[in-house]
């Protein structure tokens, strides 16, 4: 019986996760400790599987008839529930439009207004648990809630603002609350029950720095270029939110209770902000010509931050997009690096696009026609290599 006992546990042991064992191409392992009730994991400077690749084929599109009323031609926030039906904001009727699995256009929820059920400007659409829909109308200052066929059930207005909702619960949500107080923005992450009520604070995060100056009647503030801010992803899979103060590469990982249970690092250099890198960011600005001069006199940074943008996919597999690039042939290439549900540092991939989000094993992103400007939110499957 021993002898069973053994020969049952030893293959189960090996196969129980990333901290066993050797991993990656030069056998260096991770590494995790328990602090204060905390899982440390850290990784290595490689990944897992340093030579994964990753490819994405296009399957179909949404909204990208000329006309009729499966016709988006402003498209703003989307969602994919449980059936891979898509939910698409369309700006220029304050409507949200559904189309089925196969592209097809099947119905419309809401209207342009303020009454019930209607729209001004939705700042995210999500499922919660039972199917319901949830939307946050930025313009309106409300959260609504409708059935799983579109029909309107709820609503409750703000107090505060609120923008965007990184986890859903059984009766709750977690949302991000914004103010704006003495000249300074402030963020803090909330729970707050479906009839509006807080419930919990989760405390305080960072906005990046800011910097303001006043030419006559007008008052302009502008962000410091890669400032150390708060950066946040909700898995609604295993129920948790991240968090990155990206001027370092440590992540926490939050239970939806609000509570630290694991936190994320690995070996890493900042990338250095470069005189190229500055020419770029003034090419892409625009504005009054006192803009212009703000950026003149900008406070530029030495190195960037880790991260401006994280993700998650349904299997519960972080995606960080680092602040690193690098030249393809033309294309301009951007290190994601990918992290399993446990925390273990599993590949980098580089990519030329971001990934908006992935659904029932698929990615979801937004294409602009180059000619005419059109955006069309498009499906594709994920080949792994």
């Amino acid at each position: 019986w021993l002898l069973i006992l053994v020969l049952v546990l030893v293959p189960a042991l090996l196969l129980s996760g990333c901290r066993k064992g050797p991993v990656g191409s030069r056998g260096a392992k991770v590494r995790t400790e328990t602090v204060d009730g905390v899982t440390l994991v850290h990784n290595p400077p490689e990944p897992l599987h340093p030579r994964k690749a990753v490819r994405f084929e296009e399957e179909v599109s949404f909204g990208a008839e000329e006309s009729g009323p499966g016709a988006v031609y402003k498209p703003g926030q989307f969602a994919v529930d449980g059936r891979n039906r898509v939910y698409i904001f369309e700006y220029s009727e304050s409507v949200i439009k559904v189309f089925g699995d196969d592209g097809k256009f099947l119905k419309t929820i809401g209207r342009k207004g303020q009454g019930p059920g209607e729209f001004g400007q939705a700042v995210y659409i999500g499922f919660c648990p039972d199917g319901r829909i949830l939307v946050t109308d930025g313009q309106n200052r409300r959260t609504s809630f409708f059935g799983p066929e579109g029909d309107f059930l709820s609503s409750y207005q703000w107090k505060t603002n609120i923008a965007i909702a990184y986890l859903l619960l059984d009766s709750a949500s977690v949302v991000q609350e914004s103010t704006f107080e003495a000249g300074k923005s402030r963020a803090f992450l909330k729970t707050f029950d479906f009839a509006g009520a807080e419930v919990k604070s989760w405390g305080e995060f960072f906005y990046p720095e800011t910097k303001a100056i006043t030419r006559g009647e007008m008052a302009i503030t502008v962000g410091i270029p890669y400032s150390p801010r708060s950066v946040l992803t909700g898995d609604q899979t295993h129920g948790r939110i991240y968090h990155c103060r990206n001027d370092a590469y440590i992540i926490e990982v939050f239970d939806s209770g609000g509570r630290i249970f694991r936190k994320i690092d690995r070996p890493y250099d900042r990338p250095s902000f470069t005189d190229a890198d500055r020419a770029e960011f003034m090419a892409r600005t625009s504005g009054p010509k006192e803009l212009a001069d703000i950026y003149k006199d900008m406070p530029w940074p030495k190195v960037k931050t880790v991260t401006e943008r994280m993700l998650c996919d349904d299997r519960g597999y972080l995606w960080v997009a680092t602040n690193e690039t690098k030249d393809d042939g033309g294309r301009k290439l951007t290190a994601y690096d990918l992290f399993d549900a446990e925390g273990c540092y599993d590949a980098r991939v580089w990519l030329d696009f971001t990934p908006a989000r992935f659904a029932a094993g698929k990615m979801y992103r937004f294409t602009e026609d180059p000619e005419t400007g059109v955006r069309v939110l498009t499906r594709y499957r994920i080949v792994w290599e």
